[in-house]
């Protein structure tokens, strides 16, 4: 069988959560993407992608960190804004958000 007809595309945990994961491919053309599961949602990035939004999610962190805690309760709803739509967590889900992206180097 050549390689064309192998569908196989090598993938990597990069970080993983009770309920959420990060997964890299290295596609055939030689792209790598960036794939981040969020229970029923899977978003995909391409390189460039994957890094600007790591960078805005730890910016993001580090100005919550910030913030008064107690102005934070369990109403508080966390958004991510991105071209194409949003991503909301509760403050639990965020925490957990958080710890995801924490693992990836």
């Amino acid at each position: 069988m050549s390689d064309k007809n192998n569908n196989h595309i090598p993938t990597d945990t990069l970080a993983e959560t009770e309920n959420y994961i990060v997964w890299l491919a290295e596609e055939p053309d030689g792209e790598t993407t960036y794939h981040l599961e969020l229970g029923a949602v899977t978003v995909h990035f391409f390189r460039e992608e994957w890094d600007e939004f790591i960078t805005l999610v730890r910016q993001a962190a580090a100005e919550i960190d910030k913030a008064d805690d107690e102005n934070l309760d369990e109403d508080t709803a966390f958004d991510v804004e991105l071209d194409w739509g949003s991503l909301y967590f509760s403050p639990d889900e965020w925490t957990e958000f958080i710890g995801l992206i924490d693992q990836v180097d």
